[in-house]
Formats: C-alpha cells, sequence, structure tokens
C-alpha cells in the first residue's frame, strides 16, 4: 500500500510540470518533493491552507527529511502566543539542513509582528531574487507592492494579481472602484493557479457590484472544489439568501402572520414549526411584565380574555450583513374581551421579532411586544 501511494505522489509530482509556480529553487527535499512542497507554497500564498497543509504532509511522504515541508505546516499554523501552534512546530525543524532560503523564512516566521518588517526588509535585501522572501514583503499597506512583485516575479504572481483586484474593486487604484480591471485580474491569476480562493475572490467583487448571480455562481464553483466543511460555503449562502432576498422577505412576513395566529388560536403544532429546540425563545409581552422563555406549558395555559380580532400591518423586514439572521418589525392592532367581566379592550401594540436561519429553515428565537396608541394584553 505505502509502495502505490508514493508511486501515486510521485504522479502528482511529474504533473505539477514545469510551469509550476517555482518560490525556492534549492530546497532541503529530494527533486520530487520540493515540486510538491513548491506547489504546497503556491496554495499557502494564495490564502488555500488546508490544501497546503495537504500538499506539505504529501512532500513528506516522499521524503521524510524535507524540512521546508515542515516550514509550510508551521507558515499555516497561528502565531496566537496563547494558543497557537506555530512556534513549537518551527522548534522541531532541522535548521541546519535548510537551505539560505529556507532558513531566512524560518527566522521571518519566528518574528514578532512588530519587529517583522525591518527583518524582511533585510531579508529582501539578502534575497533579492527570491520569490517566496519578496512575497512576504507585499502586504496591504501598499498595494503597489503587489503591482511591483507580478513584474518582477510573474510566474508566481496568482496571489498578487488576487490582491490587485481587491485594490481595483476598492479604489486604492485610481481612486474610484474598477470593477473591469478587478476582474481582469482575478481571470491573470486564474490562468497562473487554478484554485478555489480566486474564484472566492471574484464572487466577492461580483457581491460589492450588487451582481449576485455571478457572486453565486464563482463561490459556487469554489465550493464545489471540496464541498464538506469547505470554508467558502457561509459566503455562498449569504450570496444565496441575498439574490432570493426579496422570496426571503415575503417568506418571512407570512410565517410572522401565521405565528401570531398560531398564538391566537393556541395551536401547538403551527407553533412549533417556527421555533426551534436548539435555542431558547425570549419573549416580552404587551403586559410589560418580564422578559421570560417561551414553553410549551406557557403557551397552552388558560387565558382570561378571548380575541375578537387581531391584525398585522406595516409589517418590514430587515437582514444581518450575513443574511443569517433577520429583525422583523410590525405593527399589531385588534380587540379581546374578558371572559368573566366581558369588558372589551381596544388592542394597539408595536413589536419585533428575532428570526435566525437553521438547518430546517427560518425560526424565530426572540419577541417583544410594547403598548403603541391602545392597551396591550393583560397581565
Amino acid at each position: 500500500m505505502k509502495k502505490i501511494l508514493i508511486t501515486s505522489l510521485l504522479s502528482l509530482s511529474f504533473l505539477l510540470n514545469l510551469n509550476a509556480q517555482q518560490w525556492i529553487e534549492k530546497t532541503s527535499c529530494n527533486n520530487n518533493a520540493s515540486k510538491i512542497v513548491n506547489e504546497a507554497i503556491t496554495s499557502l500564498s494564495n490564502l488555500e491552507h488546508l490544501t497546503a497543509i495537504g500538499m506539505a504532509q504529501a512532500a513528506l511522504v516522499v521524503d521524510e527529511d524535507c524540512e521546508c515541508a515542515k516550514l509550510v505546516i508551521a507558515a499555516a499554523a497561528s502565531n496566537n502566543a496563547d494558543w497557537g501552534s506555530r512556534q513549537a512546530k518551527l522548534q522541531n525543524i532541522n535548521v541546519k539542513s535548510l537551505t539560505n532560503v529556507e532558513r531566512t523564512w524560518h527566522m521571518l516566521l519566528s518574528t514578532s509582528n512588530e519587529n517583522f518588517n525591518k527583518a524582511v526588509e533585510k531579508a529582501i535585501s539578502n534575497h533579492p531574487n527570491s520569490p517566496l522572501i519578496n512575497w512576504l514583503g507585499t502586504g496591504v499597506n501598499d498595494w503597489d507592492s503587489f503591482k511591483e512583485f507580478s513584474k518582477k516575479f510573474p510566474r508566481n504572481s496568482s496571489a498578487a494579481y488576487n490582491m490587485m483586484a481587491y485594490a481595483y474593486a476598492r479604489g486604492d487604484y485610481g481612486g474610484k472602484p474598477d470593477y473591469d480591471s478587478a476582474h481582469q485580474s482575478i481571470a491573470k491569476s486564474l490562468t497562473i493557479h487554478n484554485g478555489p480562493n480566486a474564484l472566492d475572490s471574484n464572487a466577492e467583487i461580483y457581491a460589492m457590484e450588487g451582481n449576485y448571480e455571478k457572486a453565486v455562481e464563482n463561490q459556487l464553483k469554489a465550493y464545489d472544489f471540496a464541498p464538506f466543511a469547505s470554508p467558502y460555503l457561509p459566503k455562498l449562502r449569504t450570496y444565496s439568501r441575498t439574490l432570493n432576498k426579496e422570496n426571503l422577505i415575503k417568506n418571512l412576513k407570512e410565517a410572522q402572520i401565521n405565528v401570531q395566529q398560531a398564538i391566537e388560536d393556541q395551536n401547538i403544532e403551527e407553533w412549533k414549526k417556527y421555533t426551534t429546540e436548539d435555542m431558547k425563545l425570549i419573549s416580552g409581552d404587551s403586559s410589560l411584565t418580564e422578559f421570560y422563555e417561551q414553553t410549551d406549558e406557557l403557551f397552552l395555559e388558560k387565558r382570561n380574555f378571548t380575541w375578537d380580532s387581531f391584525d398585522l400591518r406595516d409589517i418590514d423586514v430587515n437582514f444581518s450583513p450575513e443574511m443569517n439572521m433577520a429583525v422583523v418589525t410590525f405593527y399589531a392592532i385588534g380587540a379581546y374581551t374578558f371572559n368573566e367581566s366581558k369588558e372589551k379592550v381596544d388592542y394597539s401594540t408595536r413589536a419585533s421579532a428575532v428570526w435566525i436561519a437553521t438547518g430546517t429553515g427560518w425560526k424565530m428565537v426572540h419577541a417583544n411586544w410594547a403598548p403603541f396608541g391602545g392597551s396591550g394584553i393583560p397581565k
């Protein structure tokens, strides 16, 4: 089995071919592992860290002494001082086996954030022709650094073109958004490295334009690379829901009306269609009593009044930026009669409800009512 695996990995290194982005000419790895680890660095630069880790581990199968692969794994890890594992992984690398560029990368990965800029500037002066070290010197504090990198290292510039796309879309080049140039930059990125991150970026830029149909189209392609536990799923949901926003608003308005009808009728089966057991539903009644958790017992509790009429009006729906939560506001008018005294009361309130998107549809998790130009329900 191991022989078959190694044969497959050697075939992978061949398929990476001569057009692969060469980040480190001389590595601490054998020839086949070196090809794989250079591709791992391409994925790393394009923020496809899970792919980068997988390729680095593949390089270690081909060559267990490939210290550069361990550098990739360390670079992908967090440098958080409290819980990150980067420093521990760097300490497990045999620094003596590293080449000059690899050793410089190890040094930069070990450098604190406050000292990094000075360290990388010196590193570039020592390695002016290293794509990797020069890439580490680019940053969003200087958007022109990506243009300069793309001119100096065109074969390594997939990530640089990706970043340039954002700069064009944000108006950092030229003072106003240039979406055509942004999409052209993404196209250039994809010709160098056909990965999901550039598609994700393209989708985000289309969303910035308000073209959610194209955003969904591109995000779906990014998601399709590996759907299981995909980092591209949250934005796919956001763009899809935004594209379908009008229908969502219509459905939530109908759901809010149905919820109120279920409350009036004390129809608990209908009520449960719009609530979830995964989160408590906290309510505040128009009687202005304390907030409480809505339970089946409270829902079915006998009332001392009977509804004569109840209508909702001016229902408005507002979504969170991620489109996974909605705040529904509305007004209610009606009347009820006390069961014993037969006294009739005009009812008028304003109200709001919070709905969240779940795996089984939109569910209400909070509701609040208050008198508005009339009476609420009795205490």
